[in-house]
């Protein structure tokens, strides 16, 4: 059985868990939709805090790259060489809050991106957010598979493009402090050569 049959497969079964419950498929739908806004949120929590602004740029910055450089280029890579698949329950008609739903299901961006914010809030030391980031990954995850927006290779492909993405959070990590640290040193010295 090759690996996209038992992705195919495994989708199948846990989308099937829901199919004859419409209201546990509203409340997977919710699980599924709303924890991507945890990041914007966060992030603009943690850079109105002083002590962590320079986390919360640094992490904004990488998720960013991540999204829309590296899941988009692994995406047309595997559409372009290999007619990759559309989402499991494309044709169901669902739609995201705020989003538009591309047919093309690999990878998922959700994933990346919120296992990215995950590790990049354990890495900072946020412990007590990122738990709260793990299980909403974890879930979000899940429930995006439940619903029918993505095979389950497509979180996986997602949460590895995520790793990448954090290692080179890690990677740049001091040539992007130092570069915030002079950033910072300038505004400063213009704010106080304005209140002179």
């Amino acid at each position: 059985m090759s690996l996209l049959v038992l992705d195919q497969n495994i989708t199948e079964s846990l989308s099937g868990l829901t199919r004859d419950n419409s209201n546990l498929q509203k409340i997977i739908y919710v699980v599924a939709t709303y924890p991507i806004f945890l990041v914007p949120i966060t992030l603009l929590w943690l850079f109105c805090q002083k002590t962590s602004r320079h986390l919360a740029v640094k992490t904004f910055i990488l998720t960013i790259f991540t999204w829309q450089v590296i899941s988009k280029s692994v995406g047309e890579f595997f559409y372009t060489n290999y007619g990759f698949r559309d989402r499991p329950l494309a044709f169901s008609g669902l739609q995201e809050f705020l989003f538009e739903q591309p047919q093309k299901s690999f990878p998922s961006d959700h994933a990346a991106v919120l296992i990215l914010v995950t590790l990049a809030l354990f890495y900072y030391r946020q412990k007590k957010l990122a738990w709260v980031f793990l299980a909403a990954t974890l879930l979000s995850s899940l429930a995006r598979v439940m619903i029918g927006f993505h095979f389950v290779g497509d979180i996986l492909g997602g949460m590895l493009i995520g790793l990448v993405g954090f290692g080179l959070l890690v990677a740049l990590d001091q040539p992007l402090q130092k570069l915030l640290e002079k950033l910072s040193g300038q505004i400063g010295q213009k704010n106080e050569s304005k209140n002179v």
